[in-house]
């Protein structure tokens, strides 16, 4: 597997555990949200430039190494998305400024534009290696690196004020910051090495070459780890309740048809065609229905929907 494929493994991961969370539970933050769009762009980005894809793309498009246009063109929307799941999650970001989207399009035709000027007759999986001594080449790199230095260097800042003015961030967010700090370095790296490969340069090109791989590595892994450890456990806790509701609907739902029929009254639960995604105003309206038929029978209310009722309140 090449390098890009090794980083993309953590993204992987993340993705995955996102979609089946998104399948049972049908629900889920802005924060959540895009970070399964970071993660989806994120993921195919590194995955794409692979030979086999690579010769596939080049022969459906007759676009040589258009695989590298594509993967670049979706690491910058990753970017864009994980600076909009970080912020979000920080609470006092303004989601989707006008500004923002305008420069991610800028970048994206800037990248469409330079990629059009460099002469790679022959699909390569090793695009820089092979193309990397062209000046256009080199500036296609380094529009992709600067944006992403500028966008995760701006979220971990919102990160950072996140933690000051105590938003409830989680402590994985500093990996975040470290990660975007590893990136920023990786982004001088990568903007060196075009450099030097352009002035032939081979030696320089040796070392920042070795460089660059631990640095690639490190970044994905601690900016996967903190950008999915701030929302992954408020997604798992959110799991453990749908589940616990499951358990409470099977329960309580006799209970509410016994009081139903000792009350002589009915309410609108079994009238609802509930869906998944509405599984908490579900729990609440079964609790609360099953308080006023306990009362209008003159019974006790049980004690499981009394649980259920106060655990309502505190996850709400």
């Amino acid at each position: 597997m090449t390098l890009h494929v090794w980083g993309s493994i953590p993204v992987w991961l993340i993705l995955a555990a996102l979609v089946v969370r998104l399948i049972l539970v049908r629900t889920q933050s802005a924060s959540v949200t895009w970070l399964m769009v970071c993660c989806s762009c994120v993921a195919v980005g590194l995955t794409i430039n692979q030979p086999d894809v690579t010769t596939f793309l080049a022969g459906v498009t007759h676009v040589p190494n258009i695989a590298d246009l594509i993967g670049r063109c979706l690491m910058v929307c990753g970017m864009f998305a994980l600076a909009q799941s970080v912020e979000a999650a920080a609470r006092s970001a303004k989601l989707l400024r006008a500004s923002r989207i305008i420069g991610c399009v800028l970048v994206l035709i800037a990248l469409v534009v330079l990629f059009g000027l460099i002469d790679a007759p022959t699909p390569t999986a090793q695009f820089m290696v092979v193309y990397g001594d062209q000046v256009p080449t080199a500036l296609y790199s380094a529009v992709e690196m600067t944006y992403i230095a500028i966008v995760i260097a701006r979220s971990a800042v919102a990160v950072l004020r996140g933690f000051r003015s105590d938003d409830g961030l989680g402590r994985l967010y500093w990996l975040f910051v470290v990660g975007a700090a590893g990136l920023v370095l990786l982004a001088g790296i990568a903007i060196a090495l075009d450099a030097v490969h352009v002035a032939g340069a081979d030696e320089a090109v040796g070392v920042l070459s070795k460089l660059y791989t631990p640095v690639f590595l490190g970044s994905m892994v601690l900016l996967a780890i903190g950008a999915a450890g701030g929302v992954l456990p408020d997604a798992a806790r959110e799991f453990r309740d749908w589940r616990a509701a499951r358990r409470r609907f099977r329960a309580l739902e006799p209970e509410l048809r016994r009081l139903e029929t000792a009350s002589g009254n009915t309410g609108l639960y079994f009238t609802i065609v509930w869906q998944r995604r509405q599984w908490r105003s579900r729990q609440h309206r079964l609790s609360v229905e099953i308080e006023d038929r306990a009362r209008e029978a003159g019974q006790d209310v049980p004690a499981a929907a009394t649980l259920t009722t106060a655990r309502l309140r505190e996850i709400t």
